[in-house]
């Protein structure tokens, strides 16, 4: 798709060369190019001229617009303040330029995306999905989901984490760069039971960097209401919206141990499903259960139990004590068990990048699978 003009009328230098160098050098290079303006003169004159879609960012001094502004058709008007504004002006959008540059631009997409609908601006990523699930809880599925997150995103994937855990740990995405009082995936979750176009629209908005393990996420842990409440429509709609920006490498699902129709529809939907399971005999008892539940309710078939079902045990200490034979399934890899994350007391050093993400990254599948491919959901 060819990339969006953005026409910005600005007079701070400053200002301009910092979100010029910012689009040149982040992934936003792939969407904008950029034309700019420091006079009134200059700038209604191009409007006056130009016969392509673009993007208008006028600064307020450059108040009043002409009438020419508002008749000449173009992608979406959004005015640039000095000071924070209501940013939910429908039709022309107030944005603080005095804002982390990603959040800025993600909001300038998220408006065009909304409210233009001559086209959406998305990238042309296919996207692998990649769930994380065990039978059985404490497992570590959120230990192994944030670090392979984490790993690839440090192979330069994109990446986006959803967490559809019924009671998810906030700890790992407080103070991940995410306003503490903002549940964005409730957010998320409202506009796909309402309109899933905007849901997708609205993802560029809510979406958030965290800061340490550099994947996109949702910030704010919904109520477990909510989650049980959750349709296989709501959780397939919420990884398509994802798929739909063309953005991401990967999606990496965190799912609960239990059988709700959102673990179900997200098994469903994904190309992987990263399965662990733990040297114990309860838990494999439970793991040849739940698998043959997952089999009567048709969720694998018998194909894709060979073709997508992962294997890993995790918490290896170098041997097996109990038989992993009979859930006959072939081991797909090994992760060690890792004596200093028995008992927590700081998340830093849940954090720390050492043999555990290696080992993860270091999966024979893994390391296959990111060196090519499609994704089998159609976004």
């Amino acid at each position: 798709m060819s990339k969006m003009k953005l026409v910005l009328l600005e007079k701070d230098s400053y200002f301009i060369d910092m979100i010029s160098t910012y689009i040149r050098s982040s992934e936003h290079a792939d969407t904008f190019t950029m034309s700019v303006f420091t006079t009134k003169e200059q700038g209604f004159s191009y409007i006056g001229h130009s016969q392509e879609l673009y993007i208008l960012l006028v600064h307020e001094s450059f108040m009043p617009l002409p009438e020419l502004v508002f008749h000449h058709q173009h992608g979406c008007l959004i005015i640039l303040s000095d000071t924070l504004a209501p940013e939910d002006i429908v039709e022309y959008p107030v944005l603080c330029k005095y804002q982390p540059l990603n959040h800025l631009l993600s909001r300038i997409v998220s408006h065009f995306n909304e409210f233009t609908s001559n086209r959406m601006l998305r990238g042309n990523r296919s996207s692998e999905v990649i769930a994380v699930y065990s039978a059985v809880g404490g497992s570590g599925k959120t230990l192994a989901a944030v670090h392979l997150a984490r790993e690839l995103t440090f192979q330069g994937k994109r990446v986006f984490y959803l967490n559809f855990e019924q009671l998810p740990s906030p700890s790992w995405l407080k103070g991940a760069g995410a306003e503490e009082e903002e549940n964005c995936f409730s957010r998320m979750l409202y506009y796909g039971k309402t309109d899933p176009r905007v849901q997708t629209a609205k993802l560029e908005r809510y979406k958030r960097k965290h800061h340490i393990m550099g994947f996109d996420f949702f910030p704010g842990v919904s109520h477990s209401a909510e989650m049980s409440e959750m349709t296989e429509k709501d959780a397939e709609s919420m990884i398509k919206a994802v798929l739909a920006t063309g953005g991401y490498d990967c999606v990496l699902l965190d799912l609960d141990s239990s059988l709700y129709p959102r673990i179900t529809a997200s098994l469903k939907l994904s190309d992987q499903v990263l399965w662990l399971v733990i040297d114990d005999r309860i838990h494999m008892e439970k793991t040849m259960l739940q698998m043959r539940h997952l089999a009567e309710m048709e969720v694998f078939s018998t194909n894709e139990v060979g073709q997508k079902l992962r294997l890993v045990v995790n918490k290896f200490s170098g041997s097996m004590n109990h038989g992993i034979a009979a859930l006959q399934v072939p081991v797909s890899g090994y992760l060690p068990y890792i004596p200093e994350w028995k008992a927590i007391g700081s998340m830093d050093v849940l954090q720390t990048r050492g043999v555990f993400s290696e080992s993860l990254a270091a999966l024979p599948w893994i390391k296959a699978l990111f060196q090519g491919g499609q994704s089998n959901v159609d976004g």
